[in-house]
């Protein structure tokens, strides 16, 4: 039985929108005195960050 042969054409699938991620949280510094352990993280506001530091390394 004879069929007719047709070329095989890949479908066009709909792109998908990319996610767009929130930025990661990297741990910028990590401190440790007597018996405080401190990590800060990028998220972390500047403001906040000069103040703990401010009080942890005096």
């Amino acid at each position: 039985m004879l069929e007719k042969q047709q070329p095989i054409v890949a479908l066009d699938h709909p792109q998908k929108p990319k996610k767009t991620r929130p930025p990661r949280n990297n741990l910028m510094l990590s401190l440790k005195k007597n018996n405080l352990e401190l990590n800060l993280y990028s998220s972390l506001d500047p403001d906040i960050l000069n103040k703990i530091l401010s009080k942890v390394l005096l």
